[in-house]
């Protein structure tokens, strides 16, 4: 692992995938033995934001969707296992507990809540792209696995409380058919889902342990629905967590490189040990 994470503004197709401000202070920051401090850097990214006009005490969601892609676009260059990425959770981190002005987003604090955060992860998931060339295809999958890297570590650190989005990711990797095996689409989505348990595993094991078989309302039932090779209920349960288990095992067979195959399995072994230490009777 290099101790220095070259940052770029620009994708390789000459999209800025990151803002200039944010972009410097970041640059800077995320460097092993930087002099900028974890809250200067939250402090100087809160400066970017614009201030209320006249008596107003609320602000437009513009600059907050620009700043929150910003970020992905960061967090999918630093790999998961660099200290950088660490240091990136910090900044959204020290950012919640900078003093509450009053100002709002959407009617959420600023920036106690990270107002619009949620909205800009939701509408990343909409990926990962396509493309027909192999090395760019590769690097876009890299970028979506480092990206929901970032998201299970935000998850684990309780910097925000998506408790959705690991089930989403965990159904798509184990409880839908992936054809063909031995692809880079199934390295890709057992590696993303494997992510989820790495960085967030203690927080769905205390949610499992609290409430083994949750009781869901009808909208939570339908956006957390099994897929289809899971007969079992929606939502974080205890005979789910325990069939994502097996399916990391039977699908680390099937993988393409040994990398994703070794993840799994170390995921699938993971998840064995937290159940006997903290989910079985």
């Amino acid at each position: 692992m290099a101790v220095r994470i070259e940052l770029k503004q620009i994708d390789l197709k000459g999209k800025k995938i990151v803002d200039e401000s944010v972009f410097n202070i970041l640059n800077d920051y995320l460097q092993l033995g930087s002099s900028t401090s974890t809250s200067q850097a939250a402090i100087a990214i809160s400066k970017l934001a614009p201030e209320p006009s006249g008596e107003e005490k609320t602000l437009s969601d513009e600059f907050f969707f620009g700043l929150w892609k910003s970020i992905i676009g960061v967090a999918e260059q630093i790999p998961p296992d660099h200290f950088a990425q660490d240091k990136l959770v910090g900044v959204l981190r020290e950012l919640t507990l900078l003093p509450d002005s009053g100002v709002t987003v959407w009617g959420a604090r600023l920036w106690t809540d990270l107002p619009v955060l949620g909205a800009v992860f939701r509408e990343h998931l909409n990926g990962p792209g396509h493309s027909a060339d192999e090395e760019e295809q590769g690097q876009i999958d890299l970028a979506w696995i480092r990206f929901h890297a970032f998201s299970a570590k935000l998850i684990g650190a309780g910097v925000v409380h998506f408790e959705n989005q690991p089930i989403w990711m965990l159904r798509e990797a184990l409880e839908e058919q992936k054809n063909p095996v031995k692809s880079s689409a199934l390295d890709r989505d057992l590696i993303t889902a494997a992510m989820y348990i790495e960085f967030s595993g203690p927080v769905l094991v205390e949610a499992l342990a609290a409430n083994p078989e949750p009781e869901l309302s009808d909208e939570l039932r339908r956006i957390l629905k099994a897929g289809t090779l899971f007969s079992g209920g929606s939502g974080l349960r205890l005979d789910r967590w325990s069939y994502w288990t097996k399916r990391f095992r039977e699908e680390a067979e099937k993988t393409k490189s040994e990398k994703a195959k070794a993840i799994a399995l170390r995921t699938a072994r993971l998840m064995e040990v937290w159940t006997n230490a903290r989910l079985s009777n």
